[in-house]
């Protein structure tokens, strides 16, 4: 019953009983943290995911005066860094740092767990394209020439991604599903080992996020032949979209974000909330992140779980057409 109807006595009464046991979870939020803090990183370090982790948590560090930990958990394309937050202590104080190839994994498998239900958006950190990449060995200088290498080799051409099943690969099998060509997927725990074959000749292209691999870019180490969104990246404007290169659908942005647990108290998730987007705002951290070559994001943590849910409809569809497994 609303408490509009009752007598007034007794609505003063239940509202300052009510009061009271919203006392202490105030107090606890206004205290909060008494302890360093933990971000797991559900893949290696030194792939875009963990890149993005690691120069926030300097800045999270600095406004909330304790020690933010970077755990990379790596493995099972994701989920055992999301287990290992589910297994976690039910305090708040260890948060997942996830990128929408985790998102993704419950429409290749059953999980026990769902990204947009068993956890809770903090902040969005960043979006970045998508490169396409090769060696300089490989001859290769646009997607043209990659198509036409492709058509003449089917299933024999091969691309690197960070993992089975990840946001990389589904990218990969987009533009070739719209290319008419079939290229042979060689999946990796990572970005960095990938980043090494290609490098060496061992896989042909790679596709990665910017971060992972802008540095060897402009090292003259791996040549980009186009990227992912729709716009030209500010970092690599001499390279064209995917979408310019024939694949005329192609507008994906890999993002990073950070997650509570389900039930994290909302004070908390505010507090945190704020001192990641003062982070995000830093002039210094806003450099290394646009030097990685990723857009500091500014969607709301409800658009945010909008957006996670249609991409995921939208990439089921792409997997069916597909048959694209976790084998």
């Amino acid at each position: 019953m609303s408490t509009q109807f009752l007598p007034i006595a007794r609505r003063t009464s239940l509202l300052t009983l009510l009061a009271l046991a919203l006392q202490p979870m105030s107090v606890f939020a206004q205290e909060w943290p008494t302890k360093s803090l933990t971000f797991v990183v559900p893949f290696p370090a030194g792939g875009s995911n963990d890149i993005a982790a690691r120069v926030v948590a300097e800045g999270v560090r600095k406004r909330l005066a304790q020690t933010v930990v970077i755990e990379n958990k790596a493995g099972a394309n994701g989920a055992l860094g999301v287990e290992a937050v589910l297994r976690a202590p039910k305090d708040p104080y260890t948060f997942l740092v996830a990128s929408d190839s985790v998102s993704l994994l419950p429409l290749f498998r059953p999980t026990t767990w769902d990204l947009t239900k068993s956890f809770t958006p903090v902040a969005a950190l960043t979006f970045q394209p998508i490169v396409v990449v090769t060696a300089p060995s490989s001859g290769l200088k646009s997607i043209k020439d990659l198509q036409t290498l492709a058509k003449g080799k089917p299933n024999q051409v091969s691309y690197a991604s960070s993992g089975q099943g990840s946001i990389q690969h589904l990218v990969g099998e987009l533009f070739s599903q719209q290319l008419g060509i079939d290229l042979l997927h060689v999946p990796y725990k990572g970005g960095g080992q990938a980043v090494n074959d290609v490098i060496a000749g061992q896989v042909t292209t790679a596709v990665l996020g910017a971060a992972a691999v802008l540095p060897h870019i402009k090292a003259g180490r791996l040549i980009p032949l186009a990227v992912s969104t729709r716009k030209r990246s500010v970092m690599l404007p001499d390279t064209p979209t995917l979408a310019e290169s024939g694949a005329t659908d192609v507008d994906v942005a890999q993002w990073s974000a950070v997650f509570a647990l389900e039930g994290t108290p909302a004070p908390v998730m505010a507090k945190l909330r704020t001192s990641i987007l003062a982070s995000l705002a830093e002039p210094d951290i806003k450099q290394k992140l646009e030097n990685a070559a990723m857009d500091i994001s500014t969607v709301t943590p409800e658009a945010f779980q909008q957006r996670i849910v249609q991409d995921r409809e939208r990439w089921a569809k792409l997997i069916k057409d597909r048959k694209i497994s976790m084998e």
